[in-house]
């Protein structure tokens, strides 16, 4: 059985993280593409060699050639589309983050359990065998008592009229945009449930934040740090430290580009290196097995919801 998915948006995000991927991954492939501007769709479909467009949102989803959804829309739509494809009997990979308030996350988790459909949110660095294996050496204990632990993700974002990480009213700003990363890094291996204990943001006139730290109290007691800035150079990075050692990771984001696993163990370092696979390619496998051969997916319902509810506790410690 080939996967026939259905492009919600002709979005930049797509081209790498679903049609690149797509192309080279057996089982799979790129069927269809609708887009607010039906003629956008069509240059975007014929740019990335995709056979067929729609002519809305509505036609796509309630096509009988698409057999599955990728939700690659502003995240203020998310809520909306994603719960409309499910209902429509399809099954939704959609695009981070997985919502921007409490309430659509839970509609759109309930939704999920109602329609009996996968939604599973696009988060493609848990999929690397780096992330992986950075959950696997903290959880086996190796590191002794953790300490301390930090992630942050930096990245330069220019300020112009179309771009939509300024733009608060439609999921723009640091914290949804970049800071979704560190908190699912730290939250896969600490646990789910954390508790805010400081926040600040630094604010663009447009109201979307430019840059957001925070500290977390996990379930252990411990406090962790998570930081995310659009107006400081790259840097993708977490760092695990405990009683017998430290664990420092360069990329956990998209490995593919470079990285580096660095472990620190009574006194002796040693590094590692993995795949230079696309991230992407893992999450649209790990995807496709779910769909269809119901294999397993860790970035699903109540791990969503555990992140959007962070996400929000974050900014609204922020801004009190």
């Amino acid at each position: 059985m080939t996967l026939r998915i259905g492009v919600l948006g002709a979005a930049s995000v797509a081209t790498y993280a679903m049609i690149a991927v797509a192309r080279d991954l057996e089982g799979v492939t790129v069927a269809a593409v609708a887009a607010r501007d039906p003629a956008r769709a069509r240059d975007y479909a014929e740019l990335h060699g995709i056979p067929k467009t729609y002519d809305s949102y509505e036609a796509l989803i309630s096509a009988a050639d698409v057999d599955a959804i990728y939700n690659a829309l502003p995240p203020s739509l998310h809520v909306r589309w994603s719960i409309a494809a499910m209902q429509a009997g399809k099954p939704v990979l959609c695009e981070k983050p997985f919502a921007l308030s409490v309430g659509d996350a839970v509609e759109m988790v309930a939704a999920e359990a109602q329609t009996g459909q996968l939604l599973m949110e696009a988060q493609h660095s848990h999929y690397h065998p780096l992330s992986a294996r950075m959950r696997d050496i903290v959880s086996s204990g190796q590191l002794g008592e953790l300490t301390r632990a930090d992630a942050r993700f930096d990245i330069v974002v220019k300020p112009s009229p179309n771009q939509i990480r300024f733009n608060p009213d439609v999921g723009g700003g640091a914290l949804w945009d970049l800071g979704v990363y560190p908190a699912h890094w730290l939250c896969s291996v600490l646990g789910n449930e954390a508790e805010v204990v400081s926040a600040a943001q630094t604010l663009a006139d447009t109201g979307a934040d430019i840059a957001t730290r925070a500290e977390l109290r996990f379930s252990s007691g411990l406090i962790a740090s998570l930081s995310c800035d659009m107006a400081a150079p790259f840097s993708a990075h977490a760092e695990f430290e405990g009683t017998r050692g430290k664990l420092i990771v360069r990329n956990p984001l998209a490995p593919q580009h470079g990285h580096r696993l660095e472990l620190v163990l009574d006194g002796i370092t040693s590094q590692e290196e993995f795949s230079k696979r696309a991230s992407y390619a893992y999450q649209l496998e790990a995807f496709r097995d779910a769909v269809t051969k119901s294999a397993p997916v860790p970035t699903r319902g109540s791990a969503s919801l555990s992140s959007v509810k962070l996400l929000s506790a974050i900014r609204d410690r922020a801004r009190q």
